[in-house]
């Protein structure tokens, strides 16, 4: 597909290298060529320096033959109008970042009129995703597949689980057999599990199954742990806005400690559930006060990385039992992994996989079954819808010559919800959920056999 990407922050850095990855070709628009340098270099794509705004640079980017112009400018107004300039020149779709919710919900109204296919707010998508953390205490993170009636969770393996030391062939026998351990992550390396495999002490399992089904798999591993009733959250940011009014409606009591008392003011007016702290959160003596201690979940929302990860390693070396750490950088994976957070949430990758997932709906023809991807640390998930190219098909899954390093987890058949074993068959109409290493290049249901 032809994409062009308008504005290089984060997110369209991010977004760029996804899409280059999967054999888009892209152009970036930018005015600065000091934001694009890293990316020019590194990845095989165009660049224009200069204003999305501005009709020829357009032109010269190739609109009127784009599949897909997505504008990530700083400024909302600018990026519908990008988008509805590229539209009336001929792009088949846009996607505009907008951030405001009041002028997000304004233009909702217009949307159609205005040619958008899809409206991104990296900041309200991370806030979601966290309250779904929040959600479920034991869970390092979470991942909703097929409307939720599927989810896939993140556990650390305790020394006292029941997990422990135990094979995944050992798991299945003593669980209900609708939960399939689809990734292991261990000493920096993800493995994606065979049956003989072990789980050992510390080891991150990603796990996939109905909800019910993971709660009885949670209470099997020993890994229960007492809903969360009390949230302190660093930062008032939108994200924290967004964080907090969620919370406030799951009945979780908040309170926000933001330095600017300005800020804490606007805070107090939206957020009249929550308790506004108007303070230094780099002041231990101040959370505290304030009560950390008996918080059940410490959520960092800060500007800078180095504050986050600084606050949240004082909230874990008093026991606050669950912490959450916003980053930016994702170049700062090992110094995460030294402080020893386990969940760490990153804005622009939570919605750069909406995106990426949207564009690969969009390129999906006959030949293509991929309906969306979720991209982890190490591993990717893909939905595939099955269609006649498929050369396997009512063939069990015993006998696929299937690659290595993959898993197919899910199949939804109609309304039913398949964990697959060997004597399973894929069917055509049935949507797969499939785990494969993030080396891998599969974009067709047909490469992930041998």
């Amino acid at each position: 597909m032809k994409i062009i990407i308008v504005g290089i922050g984060k997110l369209g850095e991010y977004l760029a290298k996804s899409l280059v990855k999967d054999k888009n070709d892209v152009t970036l628009i930018d005015l600065s060529f000091k934001r694009v340098q890293d990316v020019i270099n590194n990845e095989d794509l165009n660049y224009i320096m200069g204003s999305g705004l501005n009709i020829d640079n357009l032109i010269e980017a190739g609109i009127k033959d784009t599949d897909l112009l997505i504008s990530v400018m700083d400024k909302d107004e600018e990026n519908v109008m990008c988008c509805l300039l590229a539209k009336k020149l001929g792009a088949k779709h846009t996607i505009a970042r907008i951030r405001n919710q009041e002028y997000r919900e304004s233009i909702d109204l217009i949307k159609d009129d205005l040619g958008l296919s899809m409206m991104i707010n990296p900041e309200y998508l991370t806030a979601s995703h966290i309250a779904r953390i929040v959600g479920i205490p034991s869970a390092l993170d979470t991942t909703t597949f097929f409307k939720g009636r599927v989810q896939m969770l993140s556990l650390k393996i305790s020394k006292d689980s029941n997990l422990n030391r135990k094979s995944i062939n050992e798991i299945n026998k003593s669980t209900d057999g609708n939960v399939i351990v689809c990734a292991i992550e261990r000493n920096k390396e993800t493995l994606i599990p065979m049956g003989a495999t072990k789980l050992e002490n510390d080891d991150r399992i990603h796990v996939i199954g109905t909800p019910s089904s993971l709660l009885s798999f949670i209470k099997y591993a020993g890994l229960i742990k007492k809903p969360i009733k009390e949230v302190m959250i660093s930062g008032g940011s939108d994200t924290a806005i967004y964080l907090a009014k969620i919370l406030c409606d799951m009945k979780i009591k908040v309170k926000l400690i933001e330095s600017l008392p300005e800020r804490c003011e606007y805070l107090t007016e939206v957020l009249p559930k929550a308790l506004i702290i108007n303070g230094d959160v780099s002041d231990q003596n101040l959370l505290l006060e304030e009560g950390i201690e008996d918080c059940d979940c410490f959520i960092c929302l800060n500007s800078i990385d180095e504050e986050n990860l600084v606050y949240s390693m004082f909230a874990k070396s008093i026991n606050v039992p669950k912490i959450i750490t916003k980053i930016n950088h994702i170049n700062l994976s090992n110094i995460i992994d030294l402080a020893k957070i386990d969940t760490v949430v990153t804005p622009h990758i939570i919605a750069s996989n909406q995106i990426v997932s949207y564009v690969r709906a969009m390129s999906n023809t006959d030949s293509s079954s991929c309906e969306s991807i979720y991209k982890f640390k190490d591993f990717e998930m893909i939905e595939f819808k099955i269609k006649d190219n498929f050369e396997y098909l009512n063939t069990k899954i015993k006998n696929l010559n299937i690659k290595n390093d993959i898993i197919i987890s899910t199949i939804l058949r109609g309304r039913n919800v398949i964990f697959p074993g060997g004597n399973d068959v894929i069917k055509k109409h049935d949507t797969l959920v499939i785990v494969v290493n993030n080396k891998s290049n599969i974009k067709d249901i047909n490469d992930i056999m041998e």
